[in-house]
């Protein structure tokens, strides 16, 4: 199938479309989005065991589900970069600039794949919002448990911070905090 240019929406240059190389661009565009989606599925279960350990009270173990996150974390950066990849050709062959965002490709791109394409867009969309959400209840739930930690700690030894206010508005030890006379 012959070439065909196309001239770029904001009048720079023109760019080569090979409709016979779509598909197969297409093709492989898609198959690095499965390999991100499946990434960020596994990262939502590891974020997901990590707040059940937490709210389990099993702390233990979180030392060990947050090293397994930043493991997942740089799993999704490599397939991440490796979809990058993948997108120039797909982008290219559909007549568009190599820095296409994907919703630009699914615009362009023909039957079935546009389609196919979608539902990926879609799907990283969720998958990106879900984690987003997890990862601050994550946050919220492992700041909460320091606070107790810090709480029950200052019992024993006094507050760490102060946790009072004076007149002046400064802030000040709370002296009836400690569990224990520490003044012998």
């Amino acid at each position: 199938m012959p070439q065909v240019s196309h001239r770029r929406a904001d009048g720079q240059g023109v760019i080569a479309l090979d409709p016979a190389l779509a598909p197969a661009a297409c093709a492989q565009l898609s198959d690095a989005l499965w390999r991100v989606r499946d990434v960020l599925e596994l990262l939502a279960y590891r974020v997901e065991v990590q707040r059940a350990l937490v709210e389990t009270g099993r702390a233990s173990w979180v030392a060990r589900a947050t090293r397994e996150i930043d493991d997942l974390l740089e799993q999704v950066r490599t397939a991440e970069l490796l979809r990058a990849v993948d997108t120039e050709p797909a982008a290219r062959a559909l007549g568009l600039p190599s820095d296409a965002s994907l919703g630009e490709i699914v615009s362009a791109a023909p039957e079935p794949w546009d389609h196919l394409l979608t539902e990926h867009r879609i799907a990283l969309l969720e998958a990106t919002r879900d984690l987003t959400e997890s990862a601050a209840a994550n946050r919220e739930l492992l700041s909460a448990g320091a606070r107790a930690v810090e709480d029950v700690l200052a019992q024993f030894t006094g507050p760490r911070t102060a946790t009072t206010y004076s007149a002046t508005g400064t802030t000040e030890p709370d002296p009836t905090r400690r569990l224990f006379d520490q003044s012998s």
